[in-house]
């Protein structure tokens, strides 16, 4: 499985353990768990937690809560639902069994070798912390204390879910996607320029009081203000590391096909990102924001429908 498909299968994973999350907070569980330990890697008080640790092979995942907000690696805002999915992961996962002991010993160096330490504290100290993976084919989850060696199969009761795939996910999908935030309030200047045709250029200005688009006589104003408000919580698909992916640091050096530049009150709210052409049968097109150095990923009909020219803003005639 090439790493695509892999983020692909933990976005997919992602999405049933937040619709178990949400449906856990509303139905009751009908599975009978009668271990004595079924609660050891359970954490009852997740309202306290304030740190969250997961390191694995060429891995290290700090999440740190400041001020009410998840911030990653002290870098980046984390994206705040996932966090909560995975507390609530930790609140509800309970043990269902023991691994067979004639299996024991190689699933143990199993999860040593694959798996992710995890460590839940609050106020610098540990509330939990135990070692995660699963079999080979993302079916069985496995927990397991570092310090006794004995690995457990847990689940969510009620749900079939496969609870690691919380704690799989790449460094760059626990980012808040949103790269900016404006509006027509705040927003000085938004532009698109095609390279190949510049005749289409658009330019929406802040002029005498109120938004313009160059070159637009008759404005609707409607439709501008409509195409203005995709920009108020302003989203990629994906960040990704240069050497990540090697069609798209291929791509990266080709001539760049659409700029488009924003200009905020705001300077954290200011971006330009670079548009690359379409790769054949690729639903996610390339962009890069140079003043961050970083490689992002659009789907490819989101973007293009913000990929607007002047025609798009000016009253059309009513017919007769």
């Amino acid at each position: 499985m090439n790493q695509k498909s892999k983020n692909i299968a933990l976005l997919v994973i992602l999405g049933v353990l937040v619709l178990t999350s949400l449906i856990l907070g509303f139905t009751k569980t009908s599975g009978i768990n009668t271990m004595e330990n079924k609660g050891i890697f359970t954490l009852q008080d997740t309202a306290a937690v304030d740190g969250i640790s997961i390191k694995a092979k060429n891995l290290e995942i700090e999440l740190t809560k400041t001020n009410g907000k998840w911030m990653l690696n002290d870098t980046y805002v984390a994206e705040q639902n996932i966090v909560r999915v995975l507390l609530s992961i930790a609140h509800d996962v309970q043990v269902t069994r023991k691994v067979a002991k004639t299996q024991a010993g190689e699933v143990a160096d199993y999860i040593q070798k694959n798996g992710h330490a995890i460590e839940i504290s609050s106020h610098g100290k540990t509330m939990l912390s135990f070692l995660a993976s699963g079999n080979e084919t993302k079916t069985v989850s496995y927990m397991m204390d570092p310090e006794t060696n004995e690995p457990m199969i847990v689940n969510i009761p009620g749900y079939e879910s496969y609870v690691a795939g919380i704690f799989e996910i790449p460094t760059n999908d626990w980012r808040d996607r949103t790269i900016l935030s404006t509006n027509w309030r705040s927003l000085k200047e938004l532009k698109i320029d095609y390279a190949e045709y510049p005749q289409y250029n658009l330019d929406i200005k802040f002029e005498f009081n109120f938004l313009q688009v160059e070159g637009v006589a008759n404005l609707d104003t409607t439709k501008m203000m409509a195409y203005i408000d995709e920009f108020a919580a302003f989203q990629v698909d994906r960040f990704l590391d240069k050497g990540q992916n090697d069609k798209y640091d291929s791509l990266l050096q080709t001539p760049k096909t659409v700029t488009m530049s924003i200009d905020d009150i705001n300077p954290k709210n200011s971006i330009t990102i670079d548009f690359f052409p379409l790769l054949s049968d690729d639903k996610m097109m390339l962009g890069y924001i140079k003043s961050r150095e970083q490689m992002v990923l659009f789907e490819v009909n989101r973007i293009q429908n913000l990929f607007a020219v002047k025609s798009d803003f000016e009253i059309q005639p009513e017919n007769p």
